[in-house]
């Protein structure tokens, strides 16, 4: 009986379970979402599944093998659901309970509901996710040109921006060509050199000669250094002609030759430009490449050569050279008589400058102390000799030597005389040795108003003192040069920290007297003194 009973448990739940598992594989089950599921839930499902795993046989083909088993009398030890086998042994245990048999609903389709439920939900959340940033866009979507003329209108404009930007730069560049080809017409029937070998150009963009005069100017051009007294005292009517005459066609061009090895650097060049007040082109010319080209091999500071169309039918040529200082006014002269040739109007051009023209005491004229030099080359060949000792010339270039300095009243004018340990250098003579009571000088005799040294700092760019005596006395306020200093004992000096003309003196009258320098520094190097004797300059 028992057997009997055991059977009919067995036939019925392996019919209920071929019925759930026709249930479930319904095509169009209750709770399937209408939607395709995401990509990545997809995804993420193949991850989950086990590596080759195989498929399981449907729940019909294995109710059929139990009732094979089954006739042929075989063991059902058959992996099933583990659902089903939780219900098979609670079936099994019920040997008193015939009449009454309860089956509750297998786990495995509560579980596949609420799988299906869960992604609905997911893809209802994401649809509603996805539509929302949509209206988020929508809503901060800048609004649209509300006719088609409103969004045409900024591309047009921005086609004849274009097209206006594309006609000025040809019409640029057309005459640019037309320009370069005039100055070549000018410089193939020019009477004098252009500006050849320059090495930089400072305050303003390259040019030449042949292009300024091509289109309708006039050039000067001044040969200047930056270290020259004559030339400084030039560079305020330079200054003053390029401010009045430049919007009228004149075009300086100061071609900075340097006379020392220092001046060829671009930073004190350009320094000295701020100090003077420099705005007008400066070409470097540190080969001497222009300066030949114009001067030859000797040439001069300050010279100035004012270039335009010339009498004798030249497009280029020399209207006007002036050497050295002086005569300002014949000078402006000529400057506007050259604009007025190429058709500028000065008609409400007034006539002159404000500077003060500086007035040469007469009886300076003939006495007054010459330029010297403390190097080598200036003394041996270059208008000396400068050094007023035969020990100079005995030691040589490039030696140290012990110097003892002549009686006072042996001094002679235009020469100068040391003390102590010097070397002699091509550009400049140098104080060999660190003192401690300023034992080593230089010394000689002055006669003029003003008087000027060049300097340069140290090798390693710090500063250092030069003491400065006038007959054997500090300086005093009322005839002190602008850099002289005093210190704590009341002895006057400059200080050096920078490579630059240095004023030392500035007497109200002519003056004669014995000047000195002295420093315990070992970096003093003396290039130059510079005199001058103009009432109210320099």
């Amino acid at each position: 009986m028992n057997h009997i009973r055991h059977a009919l448990l067995l036939i019925t739940a392996t019919a209920l379970l071929t019925a759930l598992a026709l249930a479930c594989s319904s095509d169009d089950p209750p709770s399937q979402p209408t939607t395709e599921a995401p990509a990545e839930q997809v995804q993420q499902a193949q991850q989950m599944d086990p590596p080759e795993q195989s498929q399981p046989s449907s729940p019909t083909s294995q109710s059929q093998e139990v009732q094979e088993q089954q006739a042929a009398g075989e063991s059902t030890d058959v992996q099933q659901p583990e659902e089903s086998q939780a219900q098979q042994s609670a079936s099994s245990s019920s040997d008193d309970q015939e009449t009454e048999t309860t089956v509750s609903v297998p786990a495995e389709q509560t579980t596949q509901q609420a799988e299906d439920e869960s992604d609905t939900q997911s893809d209802t959340d994401e649809m509603q996710q996805q539509e929302q940033p949509l209206e988020d866009a929508e809503q901060t979507a800048p609004s649209q040109p509300e006719t088609d003329d409103e969004q045409q209108k900024p591309a047009a404009e921005s086609v004849a921006e274009e097209d206006a930007e594309q006609d000025q730069q040809q019409s640029e560049s057309s005459e640019r060509e037309r320009l370069q080809l005039r100055a070549a017409e000018i410089a193939a029937r020019a009477t004098v050199s252009d500006l050849v070998g320059i090495n930089a150009w400072l305050n303003g963009e390259e040019t030449t000669v042949a292009l300024e005069l091509a289109k309708g100017n006039v050039v000067l051009v001044d040969f200047w250094t930056y270290t020259c007294i004559n030339c400084v005292r030039t560079l305020p009517f330079l200054t003053a002609w390029d401010e009045k005459y430049r919007d009228h066609g004149l075009v300086i061009i100061g071609v900075h030759t340097p006379e020392f090895e220092f001046e060829k650097r671009l930073d004190n060049v350009r320094a000295a430009n701020a100090e003077h007040g420099v705005e007008y082109l400066v070409a470097i010319d540190n080969d001497y490449a222009t300066w030949r080209a114009f001067q030859g091999r000797r040439g001069f500071w300050p010279r100035k050569f004012l270039i335009g169309p010339t009498a004798d039918g030249s497009p280029m040529g020399v209207r006007y050279d002036h050497l050295g200082e002086g005569d300002y006014e014949e000078t402006e002269v000529q400057i506007r008589a050259a604009l007025e040739a190429v058709g500028k109007d000065l008609s409400n051009v007034p006539f002159g400058v404000d500077v003060a023209v500086p007035d040469r005491s007469d009886v300076a004229r003939g006495v007054q102390t010459r330029e010297l030099y403390g190097g080598w080359s200036r003394n041996v060949g270059g208008g000396g000799p400068y050094a007023g000792q035969e020990d100079y010339f005995l030691a040589g270039l490039g030696a140290e030597y012990l110097y003892r300095d002549v009686d006072p009243e042996d001094r002679l004018h235009n020469v100068w005389y040391l003390e102590g340990l010097w070397r002699a250098e091509n550009q400049a003579i140098a104080h060999a040795r660190t003192t401690e009571h300023l034992e080593d000088y230089m010394a000689m005799i002055v006669r003029a108003r003003t008087v000027n040294v060049v300097l340069t700092v140290a090798e390693d760019g710090q500063p250092y003192d030069v003491y400065i005596q006038f007959n054997d006395d500090w300086v005093q306020p009322d005839f002190a040069g602008e850099h002289i200093q005093w210190d704590s004992q009341g002895r006057s000096f400059v200080r050096v920290n920078e490579n630059d003309l240095f004023r030392l003196l500035f007497f109200e009258d002519f003056s004669e007297g014995e000047l000195k320098l002295s420093s315990n520094s070992d970096q003093l190097r003396i290039f130059a003194f510079t005199f001058g004797s103009y009432i109210g300059g320099e």
